[in-house]
């Protein structure tokens, strides 16, 4: 059976390892100077913020010395590393730095009985002035107006997939490191899977919506063909859900087949292609079959259910208000200014409340005014407001 897009997205070029000095691609100029710090911090969480702080920046090489514990120095620099890439609810942080780090090599120097110097050398994907840049445009879209008042984490969670599904495309060439990186993605409208996930995670989290990136193989249980892969899972309401933003990419926003899907379901479109969460190395990545990361981010069975709108309710919560009439408008803005849509078809149907053709200030008239006679006590429907208007 043909996949739908290319599946290898070559994760395993990211796997992290101490043993071996990361690859340098040509395309990938790292510029920042170099820092080697030698004060003793006093403590792991001091240890971790400050690594963490040079992975943000990019700097790829940086020295720091700890008290020496008793941890094996095989165990303590993944250790470290590991730990600096824990969730805070940033999005330049986390599973976004883990996915940012091409690999590392750490050299463990004894000062003396009490204390250890660990030095890194850090491979990145992007430079520290491309990671700048990717902040500056990430800025400048979310306050675009396409996701100007938006209401709602499941409008959210829908633009912000539209939006990346439908600018984007999965990159040709798999050999070139930029197409590992939410950079590409955002400026080039190209990547694998790696880099289209980092855009998303970034995108949710820096809108206060919690998610995670999981590393895995897609298999073809037909062929028992298998590659290595990434998707997310995105809170909301409580439990978490499946997105597979690569898979959908082929539809460039038309449809969505692994949106919000539960475990049951998430391979529900296509039967014969399973999505396998693994942790072959648990150094560098979660386990993401261990109850504590199922207790962490408990995942429902099945996929969120999907708000039934009508005419004139546009978030679908059975009631015709002003707050609909202000996601027309806001639609209606979007268009105006030259935003793409961040309505499905279904919402576009029928937000076109006097059947024009097109979403505009008039359909949001007019669901305001149904909704102020029908507050003052009239017993009108919308069909009749329309006609008799």
């Amino acid at each position: 059976m043909k996949l739908p897009i290319k599946l290898t997205a070559l994760l395993s070029s990211f796997v992290l390892a101490a043993s071996a000095v990361p690859g340098t691609a040509a395309a990938v100029q790292i510029s920042a100077p170099e820092v080697s710090q030698t004060y003793v911090l006093d403590s792991e969480d001091e240890v971790v913020l400050q690594i963490r702080q040079y992975l943000k920046e990019h700097i790829e090489n940086f020295s720091v010395t700890v008290p020496n514990n008793g941890i094996s120095r095989d165990e303590i620099s993944y250790q470290l590393l590991y730990k600096a890439f824990d969730e805070t609810g940033n999005g330049d942080e986390g599973d976004y730095l883990r996915f940012a780090v091409k690999g590392f090599k750490c050299t463990i120097v004894k000062v003396n009985d009490s204390l250890l110097k660990l030095t890194y050398d850090v491979g990145y994907y992007t430079t520290p002035e491309e990671e700048t840049a990717l902040t500056s445009k990430l800025n400048e879209v979310m306050n675009e107006k396409r996701f100007a008042n938006i209401a709602g984490d499941f409008n959210k969670i829908r633009s912000i997939y539209y939006f990346v599904t439908s600018s984007v495309t999965y990159a040709e060439d798999e050999n070139d490191p930029y197409a590992y990186t939410a950079y590409n993605a955002l400026f080039n409208g190209t990547a694998v899977c790696q880099g289209v996930t980092q855009l998303l995670y970034r995108m949710f989290n820096d809108c206060g919506i919690p998610c995670r990136i999981i590393a895995g193989l897609s298999r073809d249980i037909s062929n028992m063909k298998e590659g290595h892969h990434v998707w997310l899972i995105v809170k909301l309401e409580g439990q978490y859900y499946y997105l597979d933003p690569t898979w959908d990419m082929k539809f460039q926003g038309r449809s969505f087949y692994y949106f919000l899907k539960g475990t049951d379901d998430f391979d529900s479109a296509t039967p014969s292609l399973m999505h396998i969460a693994t942790s072959e190395d648990q150094k560098t990545f979660p386990d993401y079959q261990s109850d504590e990361f199922k207790t962490a981010y408990p995942i429902a069975k099945t996929a969120y259910p999907i708000p039934k709108y009508s005419y004139g309710d546009i978030n679908g919560d059975k009631i015709i208000d002003a707050i609909d009439s202000s996601l027309i408008l806001s639609e209606y803005a979007r268009l105006s200014s030259g935003g793409t849509s961040s309505f499905s078809q279904s919402q576009a149907s029928y937000a076109d409340i006097d059947h024009s053709g097109v979403v505009d200030a008039v359909d949001a008239s007019l669901v305001l005014l149904y909704y102020a006679k029908v507050s003052n006590g009239a017993e009108i429907t919308l069909s009749d407001l329309i006609k008799n208007h």
